[in-house]
């Protein structure tokens, strides 16, 4: 790696939150040089083939999953990871969920992924942009009723608690949500709304 080469990335890294391996090689910066990098404290290594010189932007409940959405540009956010950025867990986030379509199929045991198909993955996404990227997101009923599909019982019933607690509350479309996704909730919620 050239001293140009050097500067070159971290000029990029004053600006941005990270750089990909990919962009990194293009500015003349080789996987050894990263390596190197992230062994003297110089670079840290937040996700495969994903480099940073801060990470406090780690924890912005949004711009965490820029990462692997620039990884993956088709990937959505869903899961643990979308119920977290609508605070309707107290689940530890242990990996960032991706949603990909059924002809897909993506292999880095950092993620956790999952394939829905038709509705169950088209429905419900809604787009972020932070900087000059884009996060891929499914929009609260979508994941209120993937809760059901993909995590335990105990864990859907919390999502569901907490969103019918919410002021923007919608009843209808989360019905349609989960009709559409075969997973009907109108007799969970009729219960849950009778306890409140």
């Amino acid at each position: 790696m050239t001293m140009e080469s050097k500067a070159k990335l971290l000029k990029f890294l004053d600006k941005n939150d990270f750089v990909t391996l990919h962009d990194a090689m293009k500015m003349g910066v080789n996987k050894m040089a990263l390596s190197r990098l992230v062994a003297d404290g110089a670079l840290y290594r937040p996700a495969k083939r994903i480099y940073a010189t801060k990470t406090d932007w780690l924890t912005d409940p949004l711009r965490k999953y820029v990462p692997a959405c620039t990884l993956y540009p088709d990937a959505i956010i869903c899961g643990i990871s979308a119920l977290s950025y609508y605070d309707l867990t107290d689940e530890y986030e242990r990996q960032i969920w991706l949603a990909f379509s059924q002809n897909h199929r993506v292999v880095n045991s950092e993620y956790r992924m999952i394939y829905p198909q038709g509705p169950s993955y088209s429905l419900g996404v809604v787009r972020h942009r932070v900087g000059k990227h884009e996060v891929r997101i499914y929009d609260i009923e979508k994941t209120v009723v993937d809760s059901f599909k993909y995590l335990p019982i105990d864990v859907g019933y919390k999502a569901l608690r907490g969103y019918l607690r919410r002021k923007d509350s919608d009843l209808d479309k989360l019905s349609q949500y989960a009709k559409k996704m075969r997973k009907p909730l109108d007799d969970i919620m009729t219960t849950l709304l009778s306890d409140e």
